[in-house]
């Protein structure tokens, strides 16, 4: 009991935080009654705000009931600043602790109070809490946040409850895997699609089909009718009085009308499915290579790079971004590709574009309607089709005007189809068109072009021009078109109604308009249109009527008065329409009071009974009382009141009445100023009334929220001092002091100057004090000005009003409490705009309420005379007549005529007294000017500045003080733009300058920014800082931080370069002194004077404008760095000197919470602005002030305060506290980074230019943090961002600090991951220009790596141009210029070789020594680091970073082109064929020397090769196996294949083979297996380039990955039949990637590298065998070509495809029925048009590659037939092809062989008979040899060489290469070796040397027999005892070419050993360059080769 005793002590708050539980529940009770008693302004909710959470969170379940009722009192009480404060506490302590409760009660209430935050204003704030609560773990929680949701849709609709963020949450939602949670997802579904209705069905694609269908059932069975608002925020109470009243007067008026009004707001209220689809980035998805594709010669690649652009906009809505090159690239398609599939193909993509993009499609629009215009010409319909798809796309972004002159320019086109098409389009146009969007001028430039083609040849033009012609008709009216259809006959007229009563006229959405010439009713609309969400029943009536009325009070008047402009910031508003009412007559007026008024009301007002008379007017009261606002007859009723005895009723309780329902009628009825005359006279006679004298101040304040101030008090005064009662006059004026401090200074002054001057005239002391008080408020409003008015009033008076003025001075105008009811908005946004914008202008407005006179007719021009006088007498006469009709004007109007300039020329008088006179005079004119002084500013002013020169003090003093009134409505830009300051500073005048740079000192720091002309000044302020007076050079100083306020610091600086050297030191530590003084931001002055203003502020900005009037005051005590400083008090703190002033609370929440970045203004908006030129480029050698201002401007958009504040500080401390800021948004706010990535980048090269070396190391180290996760998001750094960093980065290239130069490395390698390294090389040679010796050093080497990594073809513009500047380097003066060069030239000749000499061109002999001395030198080195560059990519990532961070400047980086490999990789490089492998690119192909290899060591057994995975698929969660719908997650799982995480590709993999094993389920997959090879040979890449050489990756993870990779491979390929469905481009692919992983020498060095090198090789002849032939085929010819075409591509890649190709012949016979033979020879066709034979010579390793195509095709043509000619079709007619050339050859010697040996022996005898001379025969012997009669021929040779020793056959020899010359000499001696009985050598395989006879004689364009090869093959293996089965078995993927065969066999997954390798005969196929490396032993190479053999096949 003591415990309890003790706490009911306490006071209600104390109780709240109890921790007895009892206590708290006797607080919350207290605290319920409490809040339900308080008024809305107390600060006792101020006082609890911060008990709310704990409120609704109280452990004790009763005492949170309780609670509940305290919150839900406090919510619906509180003010809203003071709800929102609490709201986000509260609603999540009620998501967490109520809506999971037990208590249904409970749940209900927390329920209840997220509700009444919605209605206070924070409907934002209670989505996003309950959206988090969705995504909680506990079901419950989800649930009730759901519920919550619903039922806020459900009564506040769609415009309070975003649905936009909601739907982004449907699809997890409904898979959840509680049923409750799907349950109450589905119902917010369904109430979702109750308010937007089919908008809602693009979003549904996400969902499961079954939940669509259930979805759709249930959204049949909701009945038709439009859902209706049933809750209101406190700011929509109009919206809910209006709604109220539409629906009453809706059900009044029956169904009809409201069937109409619903449709209309249907037609308002419908939500575009468009705004809430989220955008596809096309740009970014897009091929990156589509640029290359679209201009590739095949129009199959074309094809390809427009379907894949093609497939993406078919998404309904794009991002925005710069589409221009992709536009011009598929426009450049639309006008000059011959393929029409394509035209149409780029017309539908187009088209898809521009729908997407809607209006920001509108910068293209103009090109494509032009483009599109032209191709009209073409004929095919699917084209024409396509292109109006487009066309009319674009026409929707932009108007008919734009495309004017395209338009009538194409119907004047000569061809028929072309101006067919454009009037189509014209019409279609039309169709669109309003009479408001087609207006008379644009009508009649259209029509008459159409008239013309009315009247075309052509049937089709004229059929369309009609049309047109007939659908603009139906827009505008026949009216409106007749006076352009004059000339028209009456044969045309008829046809062009025709078609105007067929039109139909279409609304933006494309649906016919409702009456607006569909030609159907509007019941009949199409079944494409989303059907009405309102039925034809009116629910409750919020139908609008079909006139509106205006509203006259409430919120709502700027919502009815929709269609006029708005009223001007700042300026006066727009006035409120004048409610013209006219007078009723009297028996109107008797008839509408009968009808209005029951019984006999209206007799007993006129009784003389007082009784009855109260009795009338008390049932009058109550009858107006009860009648809605709209239907008070306001006139009738105010003069039923006025009827005798009306308002001047003697007994006082009727009077009462009387005026109590006049003042009600003010506001509760349509008052006008009709009812106001009627009633004003008594009222204001009532005024002075005793008993009722305040109800009629009432009557008139009412009526002045009715019908203005302005209009009753000039009424009231005029009325009042017409009486001469003094009490009413006294009580009228005290009113109007009231209404004035009420309303504000909304009087005419002018009209009241009348009256106030009577009252301070009158004889009653009472009047006059009431007067002067009226004065003095006034003076509060008006200041000084007021007291000029009354100057002529008696000096006792003028004494009094003097004294109320002095009382006044220092008071503010309180802010208005009341306004024009009629002039009030929704909600006070009317107020809020006054006060932000209005301020500026507030005092203008008070100073146009004095009246001004016009003194312009009394300065004549006699008058103007007089003051050019010479006699100094009659100029002092003219200067007094000026002085008097000013004093006599008071105020004077703008219009002086010539009187400025006079001025101006008499302050240069020569006598003093004038001149005095003259300045006073300017002094009087500036007063009586005001505000409009501002004019002749530019006038006076140069004629005053040179008076502050004067000597005398006084003078000056005068002088700045008139100076001073005439800046008070003036500013100094007037005399910047004429250059008046420039030309006094530059007078030798010491008094001028003092006194002109003080007075500037004064002015220019709470001036706005001047221009830039203003510079122009500085040097002579610099010379003042050192002019010999010391007054000048005090000033000076003085000056220097006023003037760079403006100005800038880095103009001073750039000033002080073309100083004397000796006068920079003097005055460079003062500019650094006022630098250290600059405020970080300059100080709002303007604005804050505006603030305080005293007409416009309101209580809410006092602290603000307070702050802002006192920006500098100086401080005694040091701040304490404990204190947060806020960023906008941060701006105006001047370092060292002053505090922040105080801000507000809330500014400061809003401080506090903002986000440091947004994206309010978009980089593409920028970039746009930049190539509009409508900013500066950023493009500068020496940083300018302008462009730092241009930055800081375009950063406050996207920027807040605090980091501003930081960003442009003068301090560098600030400068890395903003860095540290930027780099917390990397993480807290990527995507705004990414989108201000150029501002910050722009920022940072200011940077650059600081000294401060902490702040640059940071810059530096947030740009590699940057770098890196713009590279790991994929971004790609635009052409404008690099263009204005890149430069500005390489100048620190050469800082004297090392690390500096480090950190600038690393930023350049990870800037190629993100920007193309060829055009980061243009930057860096660009830079070579700099004359810095250490950044010209570091330029180059940054070049050498360029090079070494990304190959000779990085160099921009061309090699050719980029070696010669590098070379041209050499010859520099610095040694480390040189060696660099040096070094750098060296890498490019590791890779050009020789050739790189041509490339540099001519050098000294000086510098050609140090280059060949270099060369030498690193190929020495090379070879000595072969054996570790073989390790090298194994090295750890760090470890080459640093090397490369840290490269030695005395020799090039990575000689050894396999040691840079995995650099390449890492950085990204995109290059056709990459590969890792040790080989020198010059080396020819050599035939294995089988006798070095030892075969012993491979003799142990071999087993087969197992594929195991890295997990078991039973360990992950597979979508796959799980799913019941496995084509629903195939593509999405497919995809995973080519994730960067190992894990998940492993993951994906496992899926996919089980579904692989599955065979009910395998057939999912064949329509993705396209894609699936894609992935998988993404992957595989992937793990070269990406995988290995990541230290962090473990090997026997991407081992794990390659098993996996090659296991699903083998169940595609082997398992299957799926292979045969890969694609041409895919299968090129895969075998590429496959390729690189067999000849990666890095696997080798693993410990199951060997086995899985095997596996691909078996894997390669798998897909080779188990493919479609034909693909695989064309695929193999078209990688060949591609290898042949990189000239980075290796040797050995080329081998290997090469024998792919060889596997392929021997397989021709056996599928050349599968074979489509017309696409492999158009293949050979494309291979011998890029590499014609006759090129063997010019490239050797051309050699092989040719003769396997003619191979081939020899192959083909002795298998077909002369039918191969008819498969030819694909090759064009007038091509002159190689091909079909070779084809004909084969055929005809193949029929000439048919005639037989003996034939061809007798033709050759008679021929040799018919020889006459050697010669001749010579000739003919060396046509066989090198033919298919090569043997024959050279045993020809042989005979002729011994019948004729003494022949020559040298010139002969000498014709063909130096292998055949040797191959003849070796086939000679063989010959002579068999006649003689001695062994061949040629036994030996060397007549089967390809390349022997590669190149031929001169006149060769043939290739030997093939079947020659191959008998001499079976003799060779027939010798060697080795038949078919027992051939070599070389693994054609051995990455070793020395010794492949030293590999073992694997074993296959199948017993079919022909399939396991790629074989081919060895010995026909390698070149061999000497016999000798022939001659093996064949005994032990048959003994070893047999024992492999027994292996393989065991």
């Amino acid at each position: 009991m003591e415990d309890e005793s003790e706490w009911r002590k306490l006071s209600t708050e104390d109780k709240c935080q109890h921790k007895v539980w009892k206590a708290r529940l006797a607080g919350y009770e207290e605290a319920t009654k409490l809040f339900k008693s308080l008024d809305e302004k107390s600060q006792e909710f101020s006082k609890y705000a911060g008990f709310m959470k704990k409120f609704v969170t109280d452990n004790n379940a009763v005492a949170q009931e309780k609670g509940l009722d305290a919150v839900l009192s406090f919510v619906e009480n509180a003010p809203t600043n003071v709800c929102g404060r609490t709201c986000n506490d509260v609603v999540t302590g009620v998501i967490t602790k109520c809506l999971n409760a037990s208590k249904a009660k409970t749940k209900e209430k927390g329920m209840e109070i997220i509700m009444l935050y919605i209605e206070a204003e924070k409907p934002d704030i209670v989505q996003e809490c309950l959206m988090t609560g969705m995504e909680n773990k506990q079901p419950k929680v989800v649930i009730g946040s759901i519920q919550t949701v619903t039922a806020a849709l459900r009564d506040f609709g769609t415009k309070v409850v975003q649905v936009k963020p909601l739907l982004k949450l449907l699809p997890k939602l409904l898979q959840d895997r509680d049923k409750n949670v799907r349950e109450e997802t589905k119902q917010l579904v369904i109430e979702i699609y109750r308010w937007i209705g089919a908008a809602l069905k693009p979003q549904m694609t996400n969902f499961q089909p079954i939940q669509v269908q259930e979805l759709e059932a249930e959204f049949e069975k909701m009945p038709n009718e439009k859902p209706q608002q049933s809750r209101f925020m406190r700011s929509q109470q109009d919206l809910k009085a209006k709604m109220e009243e539409k629906a009453a007067a809706a059900a009044a008026a029956g169904g009809d009308e409201g069937d109409g009004g619903n449709d209309a707001a249907d037609d308002e209220d419908a939500i575009d499915p468009y705004d809430l689809l989220t955008p596809v980035d096309l740009l970014a998805q897009m091929p990156k290579n589509f640029y290359e594709q679209i201009e590739a010669k095949k129009w199959q690649e074309r094809k390809e790079a427009l379907e894949a652009v093609h497939k993406l906009s078919e998404n309904p809505r794009l991002e925005p971004g710069d589409f221009s090159q992709l536009i011009r690239s598929l426009l450049t398609v639309i006008s000059k590709d011959t393929n029409v599939m394509l035209v149409a193909l780029a017309g539908k993509t187009l088209a898809g574009i521009a729908k997407g993009l809607r209006k920001k499609f509108q910068p293209y629009a103009s090109a494509t309607v032009s483009a599109v215009l032209e191709k009209f010409k073409e004929k095919k319909a699917t084209v024409v089709a396509a292109l109006r798809e487009a066309i009319d796309a674009a026409y929707h972004s932009i108007s008919l005007e734009v495309i004017q002159e395209d338009t009538i320019a194409a119907l004047e086109n000569k061809n028929p189809s072309i101006r067919a098409e454009t009037a189509l389009f014209l019409a279609r146009c039309f169709a669109y068109c309003t009479q408001a969007s087609l207006p008379k001028k644009i009508l009649k430039a259209y029509v008459a072009p159409l008239l013309k083609t009315m009247g075309d040849t052509d049937p089709t033009v004229r059929e369309a021009s009609f049309e047109a012609v007939g659908t603009a008709m139906k827009v505008v009216s026949e009216k409106n078109i007749a006076p352009f259809l004059v000339d028209v006959d009456n044969l045309k007229m008829p046809k062009i109604q025709e078609w105007c009563e067929k039109a139909v006229l279409l609304n933006a959405k494309g649906e016919p308009r409702t009456g607006g010439g569909s030609g159907a009713p509007a019941a009949s609309r199409p079944a494409t249109a989303p059907p009405p969400k309102a039925g034809s029943e009116p629910p409750k009536p919020v139908a609008r009527p079909a006139t509106a009325k205006p509203a006259t009070g409430g919120p709502s008047k700027a919502k009815a008065a929709k269609g006029k402009p708005p009223a001007k910031k700042g300026g006066k508003k727009a006035a409120v329409e004048e409610k013209v009412e006219s007078t009723l007559s009297d028996e109107v007026v008797d008839e509408k009071a009968a009808a209005l008024l029951p019984g006999d009301i209206l007799t007993n007002l006129l009784s003389a009974n007082w009784k009855e008379r109260l009795a009338a007017m008390e049932s009058f009261v109550k009858v107006v009382s009860s009648t809605s606002k709209d239907d008070i007859p306001c006139q009738v009723c105010i003069r039923t009141i006025c009827k005798k005895p009306g308002l001047k009723d003697t007994n006082f309780q009727v009077l009462k009445l009387k005026l109590e329902l006049v003042a009600h009628l003010t506001r509760n009825s349509r008052f006008s100023k009709r009812s106001a005359e009627f009633c004003m006279v008594d009222i204001v006679d009532k005024v002075g009334d005793v008993k009722n004298g305040a109800a009629a101040k009432e009557c008139l304040t009412g009526m002045s929220e009715a019908v203005g101030l302005d209009f009753v008090s000039v009424e009231v005064m005029s009325r009042a001092f017409e009486q001469k009662n003094p009490k009413n006059q006294q009580e009228a004026l005290s009113w109007l002091t009231n209404a004035i401090q009420e309303f504000g200074l909304k009087v005419n002054v002018k009209a009241m100057l009348g009256a106030i001057s009577k009252g301070l005239a009158a004889s009653n002391p009472g009047v006059r004090t009431t007067t002067i008080s009226l004065l003095g408020v006034m003076y509060t409003y008006m200041g000084d000005q007021l007291r000029v008015l009354f100057d002529n009033e008696k000096p006792a008076l003028l004494q009094q009003i003097d004294a109320e003025f002095e009382k006044m001075k220092d008071v503010k105008p309180p802010p208005p409490t009341r306004k024009l009811l009629s002039a009030t908005g929704d909600d006070d946004k009317e107020d809020d705009e006054e006060e932000a914008g209005g301020d500026e202008q507030g005092e203008a407005e008070v100073q146009d309420l004095v009246p001004r006179n016009d003194i312009s007719e009394k300065i004549t021009d006699a008058l103007l005379a007089q003051l050019t006088d010479k006699n100094w007498k009659v100029r002092g006469e003219g200067l007094q007549t000026i002085v008097n009709i000013l004093a006599e004007a008071k105020f004077v109007k703008p219009n002086l005529g010539s009187l400025p300039e006079a001025l101006k020329a008499r302050l240069g008088e020569s006598n003093k007294n004038l001149q005095t006179t003259t300045v006073n005079i300017c002094s009087t004119l500036a007063t009586a000017l005001g505000p409009h002084c501002k004019v002749h500013f530019k006038t006076i002013a140069p004629g005053l500045l040179p008076c502050l020169g004067d000597s005398k003090p006084n003078f000056r003093e005068k002088v700045v003080a008139c100076l001073n009134v005439w800046m008070e409505h003036s500013s100094l830009l007037a005399l910047v733009e004429n250059e008046a300051l420039y030309d006094a500073l530059k007078v030798e005048n010491p008094n001028l300058r003092a006194e002109l740079l003080g007075w500037l000192s004064s002015k220019l720091p709470s001036h706005k920014q001047l221009p830039v002309e203003f510079r122009s000044t500085i040097p002579l302020v610099l010379a003042s800082l050192e002019d010999r007076n010391p007054d000048v050079r005090k000033k000076a100083q003085e000056a220097l931080v006023p003037f760079m306020i403006h100005t800038g610091y880095d103009a001073f600086l750039k000033g002080l370069g073309k100083c004397k050297p000796s006068s920079k030191d003097q005055i460079m530590p003062l500019l650094e002194k006022a630098r250290g003084e600059l405020p970080a931001k300059p100080a709002p002055q303007k604005k804050a004077a505006a603030k305080s203003a005293p007409s416009a502020a309101a209580p809410k900005s006092r602290p603000a404008a307070a702050a802002a009037a006192k920006p500098e005051e100086p401080e005694e005590e040091p701040e304490k760095p404990a204190a947060p400083v806020k960023s906008e008090s941060r701006a105006k703190v001047v370092k060292g000197k002053g505090k922040p002033p105080p801000t507000s609370g809330k500014k400061k929440e809003e401080e506090d919470f903002g986000p440091p970045m947004t994206n309010t203004v978009t980089k593409e908006q920028r970039i746009k602005e930049e190539k509009a030129m409508k900013v500066l480029k950023w493009n500068f050698i020496e940083l300018r002030a302008e462009f730092v201002e241009q930055l800081k401007l375009q950063m406050e958009k996207n920027f807040n305060k605090g980091i501003m504040a930081d960003l442009f500080h003068a301090d560098f401390k600030a400068h890395i506290k903003a860095i540290e800021q930027l780099i917390k948004c990397m993480e807290t706010h990527p995507k705004e980074t990414v989108n201000n990535i150029d501002l910050i980048l722009k920022w940072l090269t200011i940077r650059f230019f600081d000294t401060n070396p902490s702040m640059l190391n940071k810059a530096l180290d947030y740009l590699q943090k940057l770098f890196a996760m713009l590279a790991s998001m994929d971004y790609h750094l635009s052409d404008l961002e690099a263009n204005s960093f890149v430069p500005y980065l390489l100048l620190k290239s050469g800082d004297p600090k090392d690390n500096v130069r480090r950190d600038v490395r690393t930023i350049l390698k990870l800037m190629c991951k993100i920007y193309p390294s060829s055009k980061l090389f243009s930057f860096i040679i660009e830079g070579l220009k700099c004359k810095v010796s250490k950044q010209r050093m570091e330029l180059l080497e940054e070049l050498g790596c360029l090079i070494d990594g990304f190959g000779i073809n990085v160099c921009q513009p061309s090699p050719a141009q980029a070696l010669k500047v590098i070379a041209g380097q050499i010859s520099d003066r610095d040694n480390g210029v040189r060696n660099a060069a040096l070094n750098t030239v060296v890498v490019a000749y590791t890779i050009l070789g020789e050739s790189v000499f041509k490339y540099i061109g001519h050098l000294n002999e000086k510098e050609q020594s140090y280059l060949d001395e270099r060369i030498k030198r690193a190929m020495k080195n090379k070879e000595m680091a072969k054996p570790a560059a073989a390790k090298e990519p194994l090295q750890p990532k760090v470890q080459q970073q640093q090397q490369q961070a840290e490269r030695p400047s005395t020799a090039p980086r990575g000689m050894n082109k396999a040691a840079s490999q995995p650099n390449i990789a890492r950085s990204a490089v995109k290059k056709t064929y990459q590969l890792d492998i040790d080989l020198d690119p010059n080396d020819e192909p050599k035939m294995p020397d089988l006798c070095e290899i030892d075969l012993e060591a491979f003799m142990a057994p071999v087993e087969k090769p197992k594929v195991r995975r890295a997990m078991s698929p039973s360990q992950h969660s597979a979508r796959l196996n799980n799913s019941p719908d496995v084509s629903a997650n195939i593509g999405s799982v497919v995809t995973q294949i080519s994730d960067v995480q190992i894990f998940t590709s492993i993951k994906a993999l496992a899926q996919v083979d089980q579904v692989l094993a599955d065979k009910n389920r395998a057939g999912v997959l064949v329509n993705h297996v396209d894609n699936l090879l894609m992935m998988i040979s993404m992957q595989a890449r992937l793990g070269l380039s990406q995988h290995f050489p990541d230290p962090e990756v473990n090997n026997s993870d991407v081992v794990g990955l390659y098993r996996c990779l090659m296991s699903t491979l083998f169940g595609i390929f082997d398992k299957t039949n799926m292979g045969k469905r890969a694609s041409t481009h895919v299968l090129k692919d895969l075998l590429n990637s496959l390729l690189s992983v067999l000849l990666d020498s890095r696997l080798e060095q693993l410990p199951e590298g060997p086995q899985l090198i095997r596996t691909a090789n078996i894997l390669a002849v798998k897909i080779i065998n188990k493919s479609d032939p034909t693909n695989v085929t064309c695929a193999i010819i078209t990688l060949l070509r591609e290898c042949l075409q990189n000239e980075t591509c290796s040797n050995k890649f080329l081998s290997i495809v090469i024998k792919c190709l060889w596997k392929i012949l021997n397989l021709v016979q056996d599928i050349l029925e599968d074979l489509n033979v017309d696409r492999v020879l158009y293949e050979c066709h494309l291979f011998f048009q890029q590499y014609p034979a006759s090129s063997v010579r010019r490239r050797p390793n051309l050699d092989m590659p040719v003769r396997t195509i003619k191979t081939l095709l020899h192959n083909l043509t002795k298998l077909k037939g002369h039918k191969i000619l008819s498969h030819t079709g694909l090759i064009g007619p007038s091509e002159n092809s190689e091909v079909e050339a070779y084809l004909h050859s084969v055929l005809a010697k193949s029929s000439a062989r048919s005639d037989g040996d003996t034939g061809e022996k007798a033709q050759s005898a008679s021929k040799n008979r018919r020889m006459s001379k050697p010669h001749e025969q010579l000739s003919e012997i060396f046509k066989k040899i090198g033919k298919e009669k090569t043997r024959e021929g050279l045993n020809d040779l042989y005979d002729f060489k011994q019948k004729y020793p003494e022949a020559d056959i040298e010139p002969f020899l000498k014709k063909t290469s130096p292998h055949f010359q040797k191959y003849i000499n070796n086939m000679l001696a063989d010959i002579e070796a068999e006649r003689h009985g001695k062994k061949s050598r040629g036994d030996l395989g060397g007549p089967l040397d390809f390349s022997s006879n590669k190149s031929g004689t001169a006149g060769e364009t043939e290739d030997p027999d093939v079947d020659f090869y191959r008998e001499k093959l079976q003799k060779l293996r027939a010798m060697c005892g080795l038949d078919k089965g027992a051939e070599p078995m070389k693994a054609f993927g051995d990455s070793q070419g020395t010794d492949s065969t030293s590999k073992d066999t694997p074993e296959t997954p199948e017993d079919e050993q022909g399939n396991v390798e790629l074989q081919w005969h060895s010995s026909a196929s390698r070149p061999v360059e000497e016999p000798s490396k022939q001659a093996v032993d064949v005994s032990s190479l048959k003994a070893r080769l047999e024992r492999i053999k027994k292996m393989a096949n065991s």
